[in-house]
């Protein structure tokens, strides 16, 4: 089971440590061509997922320092379920939107509590180039916003209208973490 972003892992930038400041810095689009490059981010991706992180819902390339708009997610917080997305958009469906909390390993031991949209329609590029379009809603949805805000150069404690809660130590956010997570699970129980 992952620690959360209950304290700072190595590979993975933070807001308190990014000299660059590459977690600030919109990531330009990959043209067609540039596309083979996204194999060796993906690569870097799933490695720090699996072996440093040991898990989580998703890990844009800006947090492991890497300027391309590629990011890994699963709606489900499982392996199994794990996508890989390239150039993402996404535009709302309906008016509907749901606060709720996240936690972000760029930003240890912080609790954000902010609005996202409940249901979208995403388009994004697979690794082999083609195109994908999907309707996502409940936690994917959040999921995927969550991670598009790092392509664009925004963290969730830079939201104009974002509640932070910041914790002490790593067992008091841990536990407040899992609680959230199971708050998410009967939320967008189907």
């Amino acid at each position: 089971m992952s620690s959360y972003a209950s304290k700072k892992y190595e590979g993975i930038l933070t807001c308190d440590d990014d000299p660059g400041e590459i977690l600030r810095k919109p990531c330009p689009l990959m043209r067609s061509d540039e596309l083979a490059l996204a194999q060796d981010t993906v690569q870097k991706l799933l490695h720090i997922r699996e072996h440093v992180l040991g898990g989580g819902a998703g890990l844009a390339a800006p947090q492991i320092g890497i300027s391309h708009p590629i990011f890994i997610y699963t709606p489900d917080r499982t392996a199994e379920n794990l996508r890989i997305v390239i150039n993402p958009s996404y535009e709302p469906l309906g008016e509907e939107s749901i606060e709720g909390h996240e936690a972000c390993y760029s930003v240890p031991l912080r609790c954000a509590k902010l609005r996202r949209w409940e249901k979208i329609k995403v388009r994004y590029n697979t690794l082999e180039g083609n195109i994908k379009e999907d309707v996502l809603e409940g936690f994917a949805a959040k999921v995927f916003q969550h991670e598009i805000d790092h392509l664009k150069g925004c963290l969730t404690i830079d939201h104009p209208t974002v509640q932070v809660q910041n914790f002490n130590d790593a067992v008091s956010f841990q536990n407040y973490v899992e609680q959230i997570h199971l708050k998410d699970a009967e939320r967008y129980r189907k």
